[in-house]
């Protein structure tokens, strides 16, 4: 699948929201890897997060769902990731984001995944896709992310950053996809810019070779050496926690 077939796919997914939700939508985002210019069919999900005026009643989430799951329209990359925000939520500056619903559907999914509860779920992914996604992200429709989202203060996203460094070390084997994570923080941490996971800035000679075999890794859907995958994890934390005192 090519970078057209994920344009003719964004398309139909925005008229249906379109659709569906009218003039209660605000905007809709591009987010992920899709909207930072670093879309690879095979490895990428397609990350997008909506924002509306007011809630939605119980049913209405569920016919959402249902419009745009991965049976409805077929979705090129590997999962769609969708996101509801409402406008007053998404504006707020918390660790805490409460979305509205949060809907997960692809080829690679048995069954589609829809929750509307925020508290059931680990909330510092979401902190980390509107930090990034207010900078980087691609408006399919309305204003700019940068004036829907509020903007996390930085002590908010390392502390995101350091229980998503420690969510992936307690998986039960470490991926491609969670030495490239740790990268991307260790990136922003350093710089406060953030960037895509492809992404390889200046590390020692040791860490630059880890990263450069989780990207390969990814690509050809491998593992990892998982005594290299934890030394490079143990590495960014230590590195993390460095910049967290600095601003402490």
């Amino acid at each position: 699948m090519s970078e057209t077939h994920l344009a003719q796919y964004l398309t139909r997914l925005l008229d249906t929201l379109q659709q569906e939700l009218k003039d209660n939508l605000l905007a809709v985002y591009l987010f992920g890897s899709a909207g930072y210019n670093a879309y690879e069919p095979s490895t990428s999900d397609v990350d997008v997060y909506a924002v509306i005026q007011h809630e939605l009643k119980l049913d209405d989430y569920n016919q959402l769902a249902r419009k745009i799951s991965h049976a409805s329209i077929p979705c090129p990359a590997r999962n769609l990731e969708f996101v509801l925000f409402a406008k007053s939520n998404a504006a707020l500056q918390t660790s805490s984001p409460r979305f509205d619903m949060n809907f997960n559907t692809g080829r690679e999914m048995e069954d589609d995944y829809i929750n509307l509860d925020a508290s059931s779920e680990p909330l510092f992914w979401f902190v980390l896709d509107m930090a990034m996604g207010r900078e980087l992200g691609t408006a399919l429709l309305g204003p700019p992310a940068s004036g829907v989202f509020a903007a996390p203060k930085k002590e908010l996203i390392l502390n995101a950053i350091v229980e998503s460094l420690n969510w992936h070390s307690q998986q039960s084997s470490l991926t491609p996809d969670g030495i490239l994570n740790a990268c991307r923080a260790l990136r922003f941490a350093k710089s406060g810019r953030w960037g895509s996971k492809k992404a390889i800035e200046n590390y020692e000679e040791h860490e630059a070779h880890v990263v450069s075999l989780a990207l390969e890794a990814r690509r050809l859907k491998g593992e990892i050496p998982q005594n290299q995958a934890a030394e490079f994890l143990d590495f960014v934390h230590k590195e993390i926690e460095q910049c967290w005192s600095a601003i402490n």
